[in-house]
């Protein structure tokens, strides 16, 4: 049997086509086309559940993080369709949410995570080039405004210590990498879904 890509291309269509109709999507990387098709994906997901509180949009992430800015236009989308929608969105790690893909995994109100899920916390990375006054002016700027929108996210998020704390928690310069039981007490996260599914005392074959 011969399988021909045009053929491969409308199975997965129409599997995307599904899950936004279910209100299911997989956040990984965070580049510029990935937030377009997020961005895309909601506003059709968010349509067709316009007013159903009970019926919230998952997003689940594995993510090892990516552009800030696409980030900041996915929690963006997520607000606006809050705002004008009136539906939830609840966001749900499975495995790992790093850097950026922590900071949206913040913007679900309700916030889940499995007990192997790891998040990671650091310092942005940048690579610029130009002249010397815009790189040490503009862009000191800028990396300056992402870092008190990133706390105050986190500030409001957790209900616990201020913007000031949570810039120098997470813009320490280390790489925080933490456990779905310390995300909990931090106030990261709102559920853990399941312990593991056993117990010291049942024998695996």
């Amino acid at each position: 049997m011969v399988v021909r890509l045009e053929d491969i291309m409308r199975d997965f269509q129409a599997r995307r086509m599904e899950l936004d109709r279910e209100g299911v999507y997989f956040l990984g990387d965070i580049t510029e086309d990935q937030a377009e098709r997020f961005n895309k994906s909601l506003l059709l997901m968010a349509t067709a559940r316009q007013g159903q509180f009970n019926n919230p949009i998952q997003v689940y992430i594995t993510s090892g993080g990516g552009s800030v800015g696409a980030g900041f236009s996915i929690i963006e989308m997520m607000n606006r369709m809050r705002q004008q929608f009136n539906v939830r969105i609840h966001t749900v790690v499975s495995g790992y949410a790093y850097s950026m893909g922590a900071i949206i995994f913040q913007a679900g109100d309700w916030r889940i995570m499995g007990p192997y899920s790891t998040l990671m916390l650091h310092s942005s990375a940048w690579t610029v080039s130009g002249q010397d006054d815009q790189i040490f002016r503009d862009l000191a700027k800028l990396s300056k405004m992402y870092r008190g929108l990133v706390g105050a996210l986190f500030a409001e998020r957790t209900g616990k210590n201020d913007v000031r704390w949570w810039e120098r928690y997470i813009y320490s310069g280390r790489d925080k990498f933490l456990s779905a039981a310390e995300c909990l007490e931090l106030g990261l996260a709102d559920e853990i879904t399941s312990q593991i599914p056993w117990s010291k005392n049942t024998s695996v074959r």
